[in-house]
C-alpha cells in the first residue's frame, strides 16, 4: 500500500511524465480550464460557489491575477474523466499558507450498495470501456499510479492474479487497471491481469482515490460490491471475489 501523496512525490522525482502533478495548483488548472475550453460556447462553466452564478474567464483570471491563492477550482468530472464544469471556492488559510490543495476526500468515495458513477474509459487495448456497456458482468478498477518501476512489481502482479482466482463464473471479470501516468515504457501485453487505462489522473480524482492501490469491484447491476484500500488489500480483495461467485 502506498499512500497517495507520497506515491505522487515519488513519481514526480521519477517519471518525467508526472511532473506536471507537481506544479502549483492554481496553475494547473488554469490550463485544464484553457484546454477544455474548445470554443466560447462550450467551454466548462465556472460557478462561483458564493453566489451560485457562471462567471466568466477573464474574471476568473482577474481574480488569480489580484491573488493566486485566494481561490480554488473544484473540477467536477464527466464519463471521460475530463472536467466538465469547476466550481470556484475561497481557499482556506491554510491552503493559502502551503498553496497546497486537496480535493479528494475518502468519504466519498464510492460506497457499497450505490451505482457506479458513469465512467468511459479507453484501454491500451485500442477498446473503449463504458459502465453501461458492463452491466451484466462483475467489473473491478484498479488504481495504481504507474505500471514502470518501481511503481509495478512482480509481487504486486501475482497478488491481484491470486486475488482474481477466487471469482468463479462463466463470465470473466472485466478488470481495468486505471493509471495516473502514461502508457508502460516496457511492452506488457499479454503479461498484466487487466487491461491497461493510461492518463486516466481524472478517474482518480473523480474516484477520490487516496492511496494505491485502490480496488473498486461493482457487480452485475452496476452497483459498488465494495471499495478496498489499505492493509491487506489483495486478500480483501479476494474475499469480495469469493463472496461474488456464491
Amino acid at each position: 500500500m502506498i499512500p497517495y501523496q507520497r506515491a505522487i512525490f515519488t513519481a514526480f522525482m521519477v517519471i518525467v511524465a508526472l511532473q506536471m502533478h507537481c506544479l502549483a495548483q492554481v496553475g494547473v488548472q488554469k490550463v485544464a480550464v484553457r484546454q477544455n475550453r474548445r470554443t466560447k460556447e462550450n467551454a466548462p462553466a465556472i460557478i462561483d460557489q458564493t453566489t451560485g452564478k457562471r462567471i466568466t474567464m477573464a474574471q476568473y483570471n482577474q481574480l488569480i491575477n489580484e491573488n493566486p491563492y485566494a481561490y480554488h477550482l473544484v473540477p467536477d468530472y464527466d464519463e471521460f474523466g475530463q472536467p466538465s464544469s469547476y466550481t470556484l471556492r475561497v481557499s482556506t488559510d491554510e491552503e493559502r499558507e502551503t498553496h497546497q490543495f486537496r480535493d479528494r476526500d475518502p468519504a466519498r468515495q464510492p460506497k457499497a450498495g450505490q451505482l457506479i458513477a458513469p465512467f468511459r474509459m479507453a484501454g491500451i487495448n485500442g477498446k473503449t470501456y463504458r459502465s453501461a456497456d458492463l452491466v451484466g458482468q462483475l467489473t473491478i478498477l484498479s488504481f495504481w499510479i504507474s505500471l514502470d518501476k518501481p511503481f509495478w512489481t512482480e509481487k504486486q502482479a501475482n497478488d491481484l492474479a491470486d486475488a482474481l482466482q477466487a471469482y468463479h463464473s462463466d463470465k470473466p471479470p472485466v478488470v481495468l487497471g486505471v493509471l495516473n501516468s502514461e502508457p508502460p515504457k516496457v511492452n506488457l501485453d499479454g503479461l498484466l491481469p487487466f487491461v491497461a487505462i493510461p492518463n486516466a489522473y481524472g478517474f482518480h480524482s473523480k474516484y477520490h482515490i487516496t492511496s494505491i492501490p485502490t480496488f473498486i469491484v461493482i457487480d452485475s447491476a452496476g452497483r459498488v460490491m465494495a471499495t478496498i484500500q489499505g492493509a491487506n488489500s489483495f486478500g480483501r480483495l479476494k474475499s469480495v471475489l469469493a463472496t461474488a461467485s456464491q
